[in-house]
């Protein structure tokens, strides 16, 4: 999850008895993130299969930053650059979904945080992530209310995020797409 319960607590007073309803809301909106993301920003191991080209120098891993490469069998000249692109001076070996990489990438999340591995989660992010745990807990769903003859109408646009939310996490979204 992308922020704590103690952090939408402390914006939310008024919910400061709902622990579980918090959770929720903080896992749905993580979730629905890093689907909008299509990575997983959690340090921890991942394993890719890409296809090489021997014309292209670069290869974008999705869960950057990338930490340590733990295995890219037949590969060994390479270099790890800035958001998780491995750079190889000659190229790759082409093929479709030739190449096998095993990593250690992601960030630090505010719950994994310790004092000796601190969270490296980007601030932006965790923002997003309370902002929209809030307008979950606020409006769920609801577009339309009517009190005359009771009528509600639920919104049919589930699956967009809040503008304010998608300009917040706009630079983490995988540029492979």
């Amino acid at each position: 999850m992308l922020t704590t319960v103690e952090r939408l607590r402390g914006i939310m007073p008024e919910m400061s008895e709902l622990d579980d309803l918090l959770m929720l809301q903080i896992a749905a909106a993580s979730a629905a993130i890093e689907n909008y993301c299509k990575r997983s920003f959690r340090k921890q191991s991942y394993s890719e299969r890409i296809s090489g080209h021997v014309t292209s120098k670069y290869i974008n891993l999705r869960n950057y930053p990338v930490h340590t490469i733990v295995e890219i069998p037949s590969v060994w000249d390479y270099e790890i650059l800035d958001e998780g692109r491995l750079y190889r001076p000659h190229g790759w070996p082409t093929g479709d979904h030739n190449i096998s990489i095993s990593y250690i990438g992601g960030y630090v999340l505010p719950k994994d945080a310790t004092e000796e591995n601190p969270r490296t989660l980007p601030e932006a992010l965790e923002l997003a992530c309370l902002l929209y745990s809030q307008v979950l807990l606020r409006s769920p769903g609801v577009k339309s209310e009517r009190v005359g003859d009771i009528s509600v109408g639920y919104t049919d646009d589930s699956s967009s995020l809040p503008p304010a939310v998608i300009s917040l996490i706009s630079p983490y979204v995988g540029r492979w797409i």
